[in-house]
């Protein structure tokens, strides 16, 4: 198996210095750099049959997917996800993520969903029997997964049609709606497009709770697409530079999207783009206005003429669950990202026997609309990350499977995890995330640390695993390295943590394990044991990609139950594709 193999790299930025140059700000008039178009008239608001009004889209026709009722049943604590054998035309990275709707009555039926994303399909599950609904047509079986560019085929969006496979599927929280976007490149046109989407209702193009429709099997949906190639800056001679990794935010000014900025010539990550997309217009219907984006350049690269791979990347921004409100009182929608290790006190690659770090980069919109330096935050205990390798930090390919040494999966150990969960919880502002490290230099076995941070102006870390006292997700009896984790927050201020195993003796599997508001840990759950039709008994032969991320979010019915998504194996797969996936809940 192999982790975006496409993407290695052979140098480390500078971590003592990490200053930017602002490439373009879409937000101050006039404009400066280059800015995104807006987003043309989808949905409601789209030709071919709908009219828009003053305020709201009048729906004419009907636009977004196909559903049926759901098989009739009793899910218990999991069930089946997409399996690449319903797909047409899988994908060989499955990247499974999605989130829970609360149960609701629409009309005499009670409806409740869990919306997934893997290997470019999405599928809807029943809340209650875990059966999915999304079909070919309204109201004709069987139900089967749909393409991502399903959703944006009435009109024709072509540019919709080959996304890059790490879209997100999940629940507003703020908004009580399901959302849907990707990246996708027109190979056409050499253009990159948000391709993203809100579950809406028949009536207007209001924003919905459910993804069944009003019961005519029709899920409604608006659609909205960004041409973000303008944002992209420029490498020289006409080459931009390209997007890739997108990570997703909702807050309650914006949908806030980012993705790593890589040099088309050596795949190197140069910086961050981070793009506000304009929720106000699209929570009504109405066509959007462009996206404020801005591009992060750090200062320094090693590497000849400082082409190196930047230490930073993969920006989380902050990804609202919970009841509370933000406070007015908030600094703004908050960034993190993981800081690689370099040799410290210097712009030098790390060549130390243990290549560690003790830092994580914070952010708050503000200070990447101003382009300021991030915050540092100070771990108590330094990390290695998983699989790291100082000369090439993103080739993280070094766990092993049954088939080892042969086989070998990827820890993703470079770049923190899906998602950057926030809450608020008594009247403070909480953010809980995740990322794959280094246990033991012997052998390279990895596990799972966490964080619990009090945000504002001035970060503060409340939990942290990774000491004697507060241990971090790991074997240390067995030596099965943990990897690919993501976190959750309940209201009780616990925490909800899905990874993956993987050993030896041990297939890829997934697993789920909860800690205590203080971060102590429970006893980590096998949700693969061979029971219910879940089987983890295949490892992945034909490359080391387990999946650059998974995903763990709350029930909104309760706020304590945790929904989770992993894949895993029933057999060896030996080319594309075989992977499967399962969707479960614990508390």
């Amino acid at each position: 198996m192999k982790i975006r193999g496409c993407l290695s790299v052979s140098a480390l930025i500078a971590l003592a210095s990490v200053i930017s140059v602002g490439q373009n700000n879409c937000s101050v008039v006039p404009k400066t750099g280059v800015c995104p178009a807006a987003a043309p008239s989808q949905a409601f608001c789209a030709s071919g049959g709908s009219t828009k009004g003053t305020t709201t889209c009048k729906a004419l026709n009907w636009w977004g997917f196909a559903t049926v009722a759901p098989a009739t049943g009793t899910a218990g604590s999991q069930f089946e996800g997409i399996d690449a054998s319903e797909a047409l035309n899988p994908a060989p990275i499955v990247s499974p993520n999605g989130g829970i709707g609360p149960t609701v009555t629409v009309g005499s039926e009670t409806q409740g969903q869990y919306f997934q994303f893997a290997g470019n399909y999405v599928q809807a599950f029943d809340k209650a029997t875990g059966s999915p609904i999304f079909s070919n047509a309204p109201n004709v079986g069987p139900a089967v997964p749909q393409s991502f560019g399903t959703l944006f085929t009435p009109n024709a969006v072509k540019p919709c049609k080959s996304p890059i496979n790490e879209g997100v599927a999940e629940y507003d929280r703020l908004d009580s709606a399901f959302v849907l976007g990707d990246i996708a490149y027109n190979a056409a046109t050499k253009t990159y497009h948000y391709c993203f989407g809100i579950s809406a209702n028949n009536a207007n193009g209001a924003i919905s709770t459910s993804l069944q429709g009003p019961g005519n099997g029709k899920s409604y949906w608006n659609v909205y697409v960004y041409n973000i190639t303008p944002a992209l800056p420029f490498k020289g001679k006409g080459t931009r530079y390209y997007p890739a990794h997108p990570r997703f935010g909702s807050w309650s000014d914006g949908f806030y999207v980012t993705w790593d900025v890589l040099d088309p010539l050596t795949n190197n990550t140069i910086g961050l783009e981070a793009c506000k997309l304009d929720k106000a217009d699209i929570l009504v219907g109405n066509t959007s206005k462009p996206p404020v984006c801005y591009t992060y350049i750090p200062s320094y690269a090693v590497g000849k003429k400082g082409t190196g791979d930047s230490l930073v990347h993969t920006l989380l921004p902050a990804d609202f669950e919970g009841s509370n409100p933000i406070p007015s009182t908030t600094a703004g929608q908050y960034f993190m990202a993981l800081v690689n290790p370099s040799n410290p006190g210097t712009t030098n690659p790390c060549t130390q026997s243990l290549c560690q770090s003790n830092q994580l980069a914070f952010w708050t919109w503000s200070g990447i609309t101003s382009q300021t330096a991030p915050t540092l935050i100070t771990t108590a205990n330094k990390y290695t990350p998983g699989c790291y390798d100082p000369f090439k930090p993103r080739n993280t390919t070094c766990v092993p499977e049954p088939g080892y040494p042969t086989n070998l999966t990827d820890s993703v150990g470079d770049r923190l995890m899906h998602r950057l969960a926030y809450r608020v919880l008594g009247g403070n502002e909480y953010l809980a995330t995740s990322h794959t490290v280094e246990e033991d230099s012997s052998t390279a076995r990895t596990g799972i640390r966490f964080y619990k941070i009090q945000a504002g102006s001035t970060p503060t870390i409340v939990v942290q695993s990774g000491s004697t006292t507060t241990p971090d997700v790991q074997d240390t009896t067995n030596g099965t390295f943990y990897i690919v984790p993501s976190v959750s927050m309940d209201s009780n201020g616990d925490l909800g943590i899905t990874f993956a195993s993987s050993g030896t003796a041990v297939n890829p599997s997934p697993y789920f394990v909860t800690t205590d508001t203080n971060g102590v840990l429970g006893t980590p759950l096998s949700i693969c044991s061979g029971t219910g039709g879940c089987t983890a008994t295949g490892e992945d032969e034909s490359d080391a990609h387990w999946g650059p991320m998974v995903s763990t979010t709350t029930d909104p019915d309760d706020d304590l139950t945790f929904w989770g998504t992993d894949e895993y194996f029933s057999a060896n797969q030996a080319s594309c594709c075989s992977w499967q996936t399962r969707i479960f809940n614990q508390k």
